[in-house]
């Protein structure tokens, strides 16, 4: 008759084996999971910020206002009420609007929320946990468009 016993002894062996390989795997697994989860929630903010930026700047663009200071209201107003309550991983949103008898354009300038972000600000630089998105759009000038076909 054959032992069981070796058998089952060479198996624990292995099982033991298997939990130290998986007690140094899962942190680093975990951390990239978290970061890939970041990673998308700076994705999606950054298409948001975007989205926004360039209908803010069309809602002002409109040839329905005569003069630059309301434009720039408009503008303001949209560039604000857009982004309210639909960002993930951003402090700090700064919106600027300019607005010249050509163009308008709407800018928007935020930090990103990150983990580890105070170690990457160290290490790479500042710049890297800051998103600057701007659109700018011509104002519509209908009659002179007319002209132009």
């Amino acid at each position: 008759m054959k032992s069981v016993r070796h058998n089952s002894f060479s198996h624990k062996k292995e099982a033991g084996y298997f939990t130290i390989e998986a007690a140094f795997l899962l942190p680093f697994i975990m951390m990239i999971i978290v970061f890939m989860i970041f990673l998308s929630f700076y994705c999606y903010d950054r298409c948001i910020l975007e989205q926004c930026a360039y209908a803010a700047a069309l809602r002002g663009s409109s040839n329905r206002f005569t003069s630059n200071e309301e434009a720039y209201e408009e503008a303001q107003k949209a560039a604000e009420s857009l982004v309210s309550e639909k960002l993930f991983a951003v402090n700090e949103l700064e919106t600027v609007v300019q607005v010249s008898g050509v163009s308008v354009t709407v800018t928007y300038e935020c930090g990103v929320n990150m983990p580890i972000g105070n170690l990457l600000e160290g290490v790479i630089g500042d710049d890297i946990l800051t998103l600057e998105v701007s659109k700018k759009v011509l104002r519509n000038k209908p009659v002179a468009v007319l002209r132009q076909l």
